[in-house]
């Protein structure tokens, strides 16, 4: 395996996408809105009092979260292949790590944003009450890390074919699902005052962030072969 690339080409991959997001908002707009609808919706069709339950609002706020993901992910490597940037950045020493750390740490940040802003969406919109606040940042915080290292892989197995954005889903979410259960108990137990409970999961969630990092620093490189 290779060396792990500097952590100034990891930085300078990250803030070149924090840039391009900045540049383009619709992308960012469109994921905020994406996650508000899809949780309204998702309301709607279980019904405003079965959507109150911490056990089924968290799981669609996760639900959510996770598309969300898929698509800015999938919107993040169709900008390289557009800009024909992808073949420089991975001919540099380390460059192919470095596009997994880099693609990983924007992506959290962007994430970071979409679930404040759908998850207060969510709040106002499900009427919901936070038992324990510190408990439910730590599960999300620990959710959005554990997210995007899973859906990079899969877009870049995919990043060569015509009918990627259809794979993409199919790809990413079955493998996400333990997160996902993670992430929708932990959530649950904090709006629910499951102080215990909160902790356990968002133990389990750092566990998957580490596991899936190590997947795609091992994966991604060899894969954008």
């Amino acid at each position: 395996m290779a060396a792990p690339p500097p952590a100034s080409l990891i930085g300078l991959v990250a803030l070149r996408e924090l840039r391009a997001e900045r540049r383009q908002l619709d992308g960012l707009v469109a994921a905020v809105t994406f996650i508000a609808v899809l949780v309204f919706l998702e309301s709607l069709v279980v019904g405003p009092v079965v959507a109150r339950d911490p056990d089924v609002a968290a799981a669609l706020f996760w639900i959510a979260l996770a598309f969300a993901t898929i698509l800015a992910t999938t919107r993040s490597f169709d900008r390289e292949l557009e800009d024909d940037a992808l073949e420089a950045l991975v001919a540099m020493p380390g460059g192919r790590d470095a596009l997994f750390g880099g693609k990983a740490l924007s992506l959290v940040a962007v994430l970071a944003l979409v679930a404040a802003i759908g998850g207060v969406l969510s709040l106002v919109l499900l009427d919901l009450t936070v038992a324990l606040p510190l408990h439910l940042v730590a599960v999300a915080t620990l959710g959005i890390v554990a997210l995007p290292p899973v859906v990079i892989v899969d877009v870049v197995l995919a990043l060569r074919l015509r009918a990627r954005a259809a794979l993409v889903p199919i790809l990413a979410l079955p493998v996400l699902v333990p997160q996902l259960i993670a992430a929708t108990r932990g959530t649950s137990a904090a709006l629910s005052g499951d102080a215990v409970g909160a902790l356990a999961w968002a133990g389990l969630l750092f566990a998957f962030a580490v596991v899936y990092a190590v997947v795609g620093l091992t994966i991604v490189p060899a894969a954008i072969e």
